[in-house]
């Protein structure tokens, strides 16, 4: 996800200890080990958590990205896992999401492992939690909230380095995040019946992945995100903490792949990028001759051409990507949900070049009638017509507010407002609206944040502008905390 500053954190008063003993008035402590965890408190407060009703907007948490062990085989800690779906069930969460990496689920080609999902599933109809099968085409690390490192597989990797098949800006900028899309249909990478492009090998695995978990398919998993590019969202890897990003950075254009370049020539004649293209990813728009405010090249000739250009063959991938899901789910699934992820690139959306969203791929600048969102939107409805299932527009930033950046206006961000536009998009192509928050938060005393996504959602309307459901990042320790899922279950019952 991206990287926006830290939110504001809610005020705490601190009491201080004034003598020994018990206080008048005062509940006397008592220390009590429940599911929750040990913890002392008031007698009182140590009642048990009466069960929520949910609202009308269901809420889902989004599991540690590392839940798997590294075989792939089985659950890195059930134990834990079993006591915090305990308390999420009782907290009224419908259920959680989870990463089925690629990476680690096919470690030779046509060769998987899905035991750790099959176990994942197992535990979750026990305590009647749902699923939402995250399928990760993308390496874990070097992201913001990437705790731990899990790379593409090897075997695809290394086909994609020698061939010159990941995204780049120049020779020094390559991203391992992903494939690139100029590969989408080169049948370059091995397979179990000979070499198959990339294509083929994320419909085997989507396919392999509910072949072995088809007991659980339409019950326990009831939705399948299609992962397209890095950290599963539909975009370039244009901004690279790995590489030195720091936000607000506009990021930088990433199609000097030799596929990339062939692509471009081919459909628009270009034979080279457009002159004025940022060179340095932490730059603000108007560092790049490209995105200057006063001269707005990017809305004609060549610069108009190109994010035109960059903006489609993305859609275009996305596209495919929802065929082959659909292709995978044909047979086993026919009433499972996809989805697709959009990253909330909220800073610069108020620069008329909305530079980091064009450099991810996002063209809401070419002219005055531009909506990367309206066409994200109108992409997605299409494929979902033709699959016959619904497909769902997940997008990120759900607790931020246009107000969080006043201390530093440089970023020219608007989360509402991008939010907003993305909100009318699926209304106008009636495409159901899925959303997460963009970082983690305390619970206990995030209320805060609760308040903001609760305007979001907007559980009260009758129509299309209430959203599908709610995943809230992260599933930890502190998360299922008595004092945590009080404030849970109170925002769960209010969606």
């Amino acid at each position: 996800e991206a990287s926006p500053p830290p939110h504001p954190r809610a005020e705490t008063k601190k009491l201080a200890a004034m003598g020994q003993g018990q206080k008048r008035g005062r509940a006397p402590e008592t220390e009590a080990t429940t599911c929750f965890g040990t913890s002392k408190k008031p007698a009182a407060s140590l009642e048990p958590l009466a069960p929520v009703t949910p609202g009308r907007v269901p809420v889902y948490v989004m599991m540690q990205l590392d839940w798997m062990a590294d075989s792939g085989g089985d659950l890195r800690d059930a134990s834990k896992l079993e006591k915090q779906f305990e308390a999420l069930k009782l907290a009224g969460v419908r259920g959680v999401m989870a990463d089925v990496w690629w990476g680690i689920c096919e470690p030779s080609p046509g060769s998987y492992r899905f035991g750790a999902a099959q176990a994942l599933c197992g535990l979750l109809k026990k305590h009647g939690l749902e699923l939402q099968a995250t399928m990760s085409f993308h390496q874990c690390g070097g992201n913001v909230g990437d705790p731990v490192t899990i790379p593409l597989p090897d075997w695809a990797l290394s086909v994609a380095r020698e061939k010159d098949m990941l995204y780049r800006n120049g020779s020094e900028h390559v991203s391992e995040d992903c494939l690139s899309l100029s590969s989408d249909r080169v049948c370059a990478f091995p397979g179990p019946a000979g070499p198959r492009t990339p294509l083929d090998c994320y419909r085997e695995y989507m396919a392999a992945f509910l072949a072995a978990c088809s007991n659980h398919v339409g019950t326990t998993i009831t939705e399948m995100q299609v992962g397209m590019g890095p950290c599963g969202e539909l975009r370039y890897p244009s901004y690279m903490l790995s590489r030195g990003w720091n936000y607000p950075g506009v990021g930088l254009v990433m199609s000097d792949d030799s596929g990339m370049r062939a692509m471009l020539k081919t459909d628009t004649g270009l034979a080279d990028l457009p002159a004025g293209m940022p060179q340095d990813q932490n730059a603000m728009p108007d560092a790049a001759p490209i995105f200057k405010a006063d001269t707005e090249a990017f809305r004609s000739g060549e610069p108009k051409a190109f994010f035109e250009w960059y903006s489609k063959v993305l859609l275009d991938h996305g596209a495919a990507l929802l065929t082959e899901g659909a292709k995978a789910a044909a047979q086993s699934a026919p009433s499972l949900a996809l989805s697709v992820k959009v990253s909330g690139l909220h800073w610069h959306v108020m620069h008329p070049s909305r530079a980091t969203e064009a450099c991810a791929g996002y063209n809401s600048c070419t002219h005055d009638l531009a909506d990367a969102y309206g066409d994200i939107a109108a992409m997605i409805a299409k494929a979902a017509k033709t699959a016959g299932r619904p497909i769902f527009f997940n997008f990120t930033c759900l607790e931020m507010t246009n107000v969080d950046n006043n201390g530093n206006p440089q970023t020219s961000s608007a989360p509402e407002d991008l939010i907003a536009q993305v909100r009318r998009a699926c209304i106008r192509h009636s495409v159901p609206l899925s959303g997460e928050n963009a970082l983690e938060f305390d619970l206990a005393t995030g209320g805060w944040a609760f308040e903001r996504m609760a305007k979001q959602m907007r559980g009260w309307s009758p129509g299309r502008d209430k959203m599908h459901a709610l995943t809230l990042l992260r599933l930890n320790d502190n998360f299922v905390k008595r004092e945590s899922l009080l404030e849970l279950g109170k925002f769960v019952a209010s969606t």
